[in-house]
């Protein structure tokens, strides 16, 4: 891509302009992953700041017509513009890994997804099915929000099904610098979640051991 083109779609972009589809086809066939990441990253915290939402117990089946699939194609991606357009009610859009994709080119496909779909709120990592550490780029990529893709094991012990999962994203979204808010499958909020206190900042502190 020349910088001619870059600085017209950068511009488009920071002025907040529907992107078309040519525009759609040169993201998509730009190399500078680093250049289109920084560009879906200004345009997710335009819309969500610093904060990641996340669920345990949402998946695409539950999510229904507010996740889909082939992000890689830009003119699917604008068939569900323009019907969220029409009708609306998307919460998010899920990109689904496919089986050959390396992590570049997921990530491109998060930040392709975040900066053509302007009517759509969210935009969601599936951890299970990207993997833990690509989702974790993805929030410095368009992502704002982490789920599940497949539904949890129904037979594991109540007190046991969330605990896991929900310190294991609480640390990844923390150390990727969001700010965690724990949701349900209707983008609700549940929980904020406040950074623990670090050891060391704990030790900074004298302990009150007589009240």
């Amino acid at each position: 891509m020349d910088a001619g083109l870059k600085r017209e779609l950068e511009a488009k972009v920071y002025a907040g302009e529907r992107l078309t589809r040519e525009d759609g086809i040169a993201l998509h066939e730009s190399d500078d992953l680093v250049w289109l990441g920084r560009l879906a990253h200004h345009r997710r915290t335009e819309l969500t700041g610093d904060r990641v939402t996340f669920t345990l117990n949402d998946h695409p089946n539950v999510l229904g017509e507010s996740a889909a699939a082939l992000p890689n194609v830009v003119d699917d991606v604008l068939r569900l513009r323009a019907r969220q357009d029409e009708t609306g009610g998307l919460h998010t859009f899920a990109p689904v890994r496919h089986e050959s994709a390396m992590p570049a080119e997921s990530l491109k496909a998060f930040a392709v997804a975040r900066l053509l779909l302007d009517n759509v709120p969210h935009l969601t990592a599936l951890w299970d099915s990207h993997g833990l550490s690509v989702a974790q780029l993805a929030l410095n990529f368009g992502a704002d929000d982490l789920a599940s893709a497949t539904p949890e094991d129904e037979n594991a012990a109540p007190e046991k099904k969330d605990e896991t999962g929900r310190d294991e994203l609480l640390d990844l979204i923390w150390d990727a610098g969001f700010q965690p808010v724990e949701r349900d499958d209707r983008f609700e909020i549940v929980k904020e979640h406040d950074k623990p206190i670090s050891y060391a900042e704990r030790r900074s502190e004298p302990q009150q051991v007589w009240a």
